[in-house]
């Protein structure tokens, strides 16, 4: 199997995190390639909360992943901070709702999506369902949100979504049940780990702790 780099959003390392499947990621690292992290994600995760008693665990175990080279940290550049301000200008103006730009995009999200294509990373682990979707399915996007605002007056330019492809290149969205099953199809799970009742338990543990997948998805997985 070719190698491949990963782009971690916050949310998909947390979800590990409070599932305590997070040791599963050095084993998955080993088999896929490199994951990369940004300074931000490393500061959400582990810097801004580590004296926060109620997250403190959560940082003390992500921390142990960054210092074990599970996750390679991207301090920044210039070039990053340029790219993800022109991203962010991109992505916020895609959607209109009443001819006004719709926000979809924070900072955070779009300094991971800017790092794609700085390393040529081929994927973005990310949980949230808008960015996933704003990569892989933008007229599903579209009409998830006429539904949200009940109102067809909610327009997608074309033009600026290609610009937005332009700047990340061709990737693939991954969440972190999918990184899960891949674990699960590889055999990277311990032996007891290794059963479908194991597997549903933990693809909805990871739903309930952030992930969006549909419960019709999680039984796909497990057929």
């Amino acid at each position: 199997m070719m190698l491949m780099k990963i782009i971690f959003d916050s949310g998909v390392i947390i979800s590990f995190s409070i599932t305590c499947f997070l040791p599963i990621l050095k084993s998955l690292k080993e088999d896929i390639g490199e994951f990369i992290i940004t300074k931000g994600v490393k500061d959400e995760c582990i810097d801004r909360v580590k004296n926060n008693m109620r997250l403190k665990l959560s940082s003390l175990r992500i921390q142990e992943q960054v210092n074990e080279y599970v996750f390679n940290v991207y301090e920044g550049s210039k070039e990053l901070s340029i790219k993800t301000n022109k991203i962010l200008e991109i992505t916020n103006t895609i959607f209109t709702i009443n001819n006004k730009p719709l926000k979809i995009v924070d900072f955070g999200e779009a300094e991971c999506l800017a790092l794609l294509g700085l390393t040529k990373a081929t994927c973005l682990a990310v949980d949230e369902r808008t960015t996933r979707m704003l990569i892989e399915s933008p007229f599903a996007l579209l009409s998830i949100f006429k539904k949200k605002y009940n109102t067809k007056n909610i327009k997608i330019n074309k033009e600026k979504y290609t610009a937005f492809i332009n700047e990340i290149g061709k990737v693939k969205a991954v969440r972190s049940v999918d990184l899960f099953c891949y674990a699960y199809e590889r055999g990277l799970l311990s032996n007891n780990y290794m059963n479908k009742e194991f597997l549903k338990s933990s693809l909805y543990s990871l739903k309930f702790n952030g992930c969006s997948v549909s419960f019709n998805e999680i039984e796909n997985y497990l057929k």
